[in-house]
């Protein structure tokens, strides 16, 4: 079984070296800086409208004066209403505790002397056990070999 382990991890590591990719470009990366990009802009656009309404209704002139006034009572309300509304969430969050799991810590237990070491499985095709069968003086012989080339398993 070990060296069927051992045929395998070869045959991957093989495999993973012919089918390196080099990037060329990172379209998801390109996409999240325009996401940033975009973002900061519309902030910013927000911003300015909101200072825009601010001055008007501090402004004295007065046509339009109670429409620019209501519409910054809006904004500021809806403003604080964002903050109370993050401000709850963070606490809520916080009262729940974190999402990531934590850490388990890994103790080797070969090194430790316990009896229960850690397995991994491994997924051992045909082409591992003909390799093996080919290579082996003893399987070389036997009509095992041979059955596998003619009738594989299904």
């Amino acid at each position: 079984m070990e060296r069927l382990v051992a045929i395998n991890h070869h045959r991957l590591d093989l495999r993973k070296q012919e089918d390196q990719v080099i990037t060329t470009c990172n379209v998801k990366g390109q996409l999240k800086i325009l996401q940033q990009i975009q973002q900061e802009e519309s902030r910013k656009r927000a911003e300015r409208e909101k200072a825009q309404l601010m001055r008007e209704a501090k402004s004295r002139s007065k046509q339009s004066n109670s429409e620019a006034k209501a519409k910054a009572k809006q904004v500021a309300m809806e403003e604080e209403q964002l903050i109370r509304q993050r401000e709850a969430n963070e606490t809520a969050l916080a009262a729940i505790g974190s999402r990531k799991r934590p850490k388990a810590d890994f103790v080797d237990h070969a090194a430790v002397g316990g009896p229960n070491p850690r397995f991994r499985n491994h997924r051992i095709n045909l082409k591992d056990v003909i390799f093996l069968c080919e290579n082996d003086t003893y399987l070389k012989k036997t009509p095992l070999l041979f059955k596998l080339h003619i009738n594989p398993v299904k």
